[in-house]
């Protein structure tokens, strides 16, 4: 494998393991997660049904 191919992999691994990292360690919440609905569904229809109680503004 060249030497790009590596480092492509290398970033790859990094990113996955920075975002499994933050999902584990309860990291800052996004504001789309918020809603019951997929990502794709808010951003075609808008509709946002919140997930928590606590929360008073969908994103």
């Amino acid at each position: 494998m060249s030497r790009n191919g590596w480092i492509l992999i290398a970033l790859l691994t990094a990113l996955a393991l920075a975002t499994i990292w933050n999902a584990e360690t309860g990291g800052p919440k996004k504001h789309w997660q918020r809603c019951k609905e997929s990502l794709v569904t808010q951003v075609f229809t808008g509709a946002c049904t919140l997930r928590f109680g606590g929360e008073t503004q969908p994103s």
